[in-house]
């Protein structure tokens, strides 16, 4: 597994999953050449969705995907959620599982190894864990990591979103599976050594995002670098923008009409914030869709 897997963003209207956006939005990723998907992550949203709307994320990506490989977030602030959620994995075909370490009650080294441990016995699938220190609050370093391993959790590898090259390096030179997760480090990451990257810019300017990956893999590190600076400046304007939500607005911006997040939990945008974002792509050089603002 390698390439472009796209941090999915899930559409809601009146309250409820999207299927049929979301299967229209995967289908079109597929078309584009994404090589893969990571369903409720951060952009898609995934702590905040119950079983039941996580079953029908999994089961619509699952049936768009075209047998893409799928790396199903299960991680959650009840346990049962997260259990159900992998068995929702397993049942639709996921190829990994992945997971953020407990959050809320700051973990110590012990309450993530029972974590990891214990979904290590829910499955057989290939795990990943999710580094999101941003979100998170807590950051799973290499010397944690290597601790699990030593003390007999079953780790694959790692989606790692510190924006911390060395610290994603050290990850690499253990022989884990690594995936960066901050698009503003795309090409750098593959220069040295990530099987790729899980990239919430993936679902709105796909293309350049992919563009970069290849680059990169195929050694043209000056047009790599090229294409990057220009996806890392998409990545410094989404920051000014309420997240996750702006992901959402950019697909509807830049691709189709989109749903919008799961409200009141996050809200979307403003349709000030929206011209504004607006305005901010085409000065970029992005032809932004009139009828989506």
């Amino acid at each position: 597994m390698e390439g472009v897997l796209v941090a999915l963003t899930i559409p809601f209207k009146n309250g409820r999953v999207d299927a049929d956006g979301l299967s229209a939005h995967v289908s079109s990723l597929v078309k584009d050449g994404v090589n893969g998907f990571f369903p409720l992550g951060t952009t898609g949203m995934g702590v905040l969705l119950n079983l039941e709307e996580r079953e029908a994320v999994i089961k619509t990506v699952a049936e768009a995907s075209g047998n893409k490989p799928i790396v199903v977030q299960v991680g959650s602030l009840d346990w049962d959620t997260v259990a159900g959620t992998v068995k929702l994995a397993e049942k639709y075909g996921a190829s990994a599982v992945a997971s953020i370490v407990p959050i809320y009650y700051r973990p110590d080294y012990e309450t993530i190894r029972r974590y990891f441990m214990k979904l290590n016995q829910l499955t057989k699938l290939p795990t990943f864990i999710y580094n999101i220190p941003g979100n998170a609050g807590f950051n799973v370093t290499p010397d944690i990591v290597a601790r699990l391993i030593k003390d007999g959790v079953r780790i694959t590898g790692v989606k790692d979103s510190s924006g911390d090259l060395g610290q994603l390096m050290q990850f690499i030179e253990m022989g884990l599976e690594v995936f960066n997760g901050s698009d503003h480090m795309i090409a750098p990451s593959v220069i040295v050594g990530a099987k790729g990257c899980i990239s919430a810019l993936s679902n709105s300017i796909t293309n350049l995002v992919i563009d970069t990956y290849r680059r990169a893999k195929d050694g043209d590190v000056n047009n790599a670098l090229r294409t990057q600076a220009l996806v890392t400046k998409v990545r410094d304007t989404a920051n000014k923008y309420p997240r996750p939500a702006v992901h959402y607005s950019l697909v509807k911006l830049l691709k189709y009409d989109f749903g919008g997040v799961k409200e009141p939990l996050v809200r979307g945008l403003t349709r000030e914030e929206e011209e504004s974002l607006a305005s901010d792509l085409s000065k970029l050089g992005f032809r932004v869709r009139v009828s989506g603002v």
